[in-house]
């Protein structure tokens, strides 16, 4: 079960996603609000109360009909879904998103995950996107149209763990 995060801490999220995301990841609060109770993988980090970058991520198994994530279950039996990283504008390339994706990574390594994956908007154009997943050792997979005729690269990173 996810952890039930304060509504001021869902507000102020959402508040940021609707500030520093990408138009293509905005969303009205009710549908950001009822995604977040499926993010098993919740990290954020904050300066005086104030937040100022977050990450979400799905772990395999739950019924959420999201496309990106269907598609994901239709090819992976194990994985993390990172729907998003958001960091204010004012704070990109302080390392702010390396370090959230860290975190993901090394709960899911916690967890015994084999992959992490995520996708991209290639229309909507998110270049910053792709060069960050590209530069943390994502791979892309496969360029796929969503339904709202949205196109994205679907990327996976193996996070399985070599044994000696």
């Amino acid at each position: 079960m996810t952890p039930m995060l304060a509504p001021s801490t869902m507000n102020a999220m959402w508040r940021l996603n609707e500030a520093a995301a990408i138009e293509a990841l905005q969303q009205p609060q009710s549908l950001f609000l009822e995604r977040l109770q499926h993010c098993d993988y919740q990290f954020d980090v904050r300066k005086a109360k104030k937040i100022l970058a977050f990450a979400l991520g799905i772990s395999a198994g739950q019924a959420i009909e999201q496309y990106s994530y269907q598609w994901f279950m239709t090819r992976f039996d194990d994985f993390v879904y990172l729907d998003r990283i958001v960091v204010d504008a004012s704070l990109r390339r302080s390392g702010l998103g390396a370090g959230l994706l860290a975190s993901c990574l090394a709960k899911a390594q916690e967890d015994k995950h084999l992959s992490l994956v995520c996708q991209v908007h290639d229309r909507p154009n998110n270049a910053q996107g792709h060069a960050f997943v590209q530069r943390m050792g994502f791979h892309a997979i496969e360029s796929v149209m969503l339904p709202s005729r949205e196109i994205v690269t679907m990327y996976q990173r193996s996070i399985a763990i070599a044994t000696p």
